[in-house]
C-alpha cells in the first residue's frame, strides 16, 4: 500500500523533469534555429556542404550564408541622386532617378541568406538605379553565377533583376577595389532582394 502512496507523486516528478529537460533544448526536432528557414524550404546547402553541388544548377535558390551582424542605414537622397552602402552593399542612384527628396533606408538583417531590405516599399524610379549586392560571406555553387532575386518577406523568388557588367567601372564605385564577390541588378523599385542563383 505504501509503494502505490509513493508511485504517483514519483511518476508525476519523473515526468515533470523530462518535460523541463526537453524545454531546455530550443530545436527539439534537430533544426538549427541559427539556420533560416530559406535554407530548408528552398534548398540551400547546408552549412557542411561547401560547394553546394546537391541541386540542380538551374533551381532559382537563394544562396547560403553565414550570418553576419545586423545594419541599417537611413539617409536623404534627392534628384541629385547619390549612394548609400549598407554593409558593404551599394544602392547606387543616379541623377534624375528621384523626382523629389526622399528619405531611404536599407537593411541587411543578420540571416543565413544575403538580404537587404529597402524602404519606402515600393518607391518607384524615374531611371534605372542599381543595386550592388556582396556574397563574399556565402556558399556558392562552382562555376554559377550568381544574380540578385526580387523576394517577397516569406523570401520566395518572384523575378530576378537584369545583371550588369558595365557598372563595375563606374566612378562613383571606385571606393569598390573587388568586385569579384558582388554582382549587380537594375533596380526599378524597393523592394526586398536577395543574392540567388
Amino acid at each position: 500500500m505504501s509503494l502505490r502512496r509513493f508511485a504517483l507523486p514519483l511518476g508525476l516528478l519523473l515526468g515533470a523533469t523530462a518535460m523541463a529537460w526537453s524545454c531546455g533544448d530550443p530545436s527539439p526536432v534537430g533544426i538549427d534555429p541559427r539556420t533560416s528557414s530559406v535554407a530548408a524550404s528552398r534548398g540551400s546547402p547546408e552549412p557542411g556542404d561547401q560547394d553546394g553541388d546537391d541541386g540542380d544548377e538551374n533551381d532559382d535558390s537563394l544562396v547560403s550564408c553565414r550570418p553576419l551582424r545586423y545594419q541599417s542605414v537611413t539617409k536623404r537622397f534627392g534628384p541629385e541622386g547619390g549612394l548609400l552602402e549598407v554593409r558593404h552593399n551599394w544602392l547606387v542612384i543616379p541623377r534624375g532617378a528621384l523626382r523629389d527628396t526622399v528619405t531611404i533606408t536599407a537593411v541587411t538583417p543578420s540571416d543565413s541568406v544575403a538580404l537587404i531590405r529597402f524602404q519606402p516599399e515600393g518607391l518607384r524610379f524615374q531611371k534605372t538605379t542599381f543595386l550592388v549586392a556582396v556574397y563574399d560571406h556565402c556558399r556558392v555553387k562552382h562555376g554559377v553565377t550568381p544574380r540578385i532575386a526580387h523576394v517577397t518577406d516569406a523570401l520566395k523568388v518572384i523575378e530576378f533583376l537584369p545583371s550588369v557588367a558595365a557598372l563595375k567601372n563606374d566612378p562613383r564605385l571606385k571606393r569598390l577595389h573587388d568586385l569579384r564577390h558582388r554582382v549587380v541588378g537594375e533596380l526599378q523599385h524597393f523592394s526586398n532582394y536577395a543574392v540567388a542563383w
